[in-house]
């Protein structure tokens, strides 16, 4: 297991359920500093630590344990890098919604959004009638 990768999950979910690294700490036991460690892989957690952070996330301990088989989708798991800040709470929003069509219409327009980034607006010229009685000369 890659406590890196365990890590980067405890922060997602405890993100997901809205805990401050001070509030799970409190819930398991031990200092928020030793929750960033756990969170930025720089400290082993034991079985029994990773069962108390599952309870407090009120997830599966399962739910942390890194197996290839069951998160690959199409690609490498960690073709898009960890969830950024931005990232897990719009996920978090995008999950508390219900309406299936508003769903949809909200990923439509994420793609759109995304789609405009890498085009640039074209430059807007006059039509060639205007641009002759403006004084241009008509070149033959």
């Amino acid at each position: 297991m890659d406590r890196k990768h365990i890590g980067n999950l405890i922060r997602i979910a405890r993100k997901m359920t809205g805990l401050s690294q001070m509030k799970l700490a409190e819930e398991i036991g031990v200092s928020y500093q030793q929750v960033q460690k756990y969170e930025t892989g720089v400290s082993e957690i034991s079985i029994s630590r990773l069962s108390q952070i599952a309870q407090a996330l009120n997830m599966p301990v399962s739910g942390f344990i890194f197996d290839k088989e069951k998160t690959m989708v199409c690609e490498s798991p960690g073709f898009y890098g960890a969830l950024s800040d931005d990232e897990i709470e719009l996920l978090k929003h995008f999950r508390s919604l219900k309406n299936k069509k508003v769903k949809e219409g909200l990923l439509t327009a994420v793609k759109g959004i995304a789609g405009l980034q890498g085009k640039r607006p074209k430059k807007k010229t006059k039509p060639r009638s205007i641009r002759q009685r403006e004084g241009e000369t008509r070149v033959s």
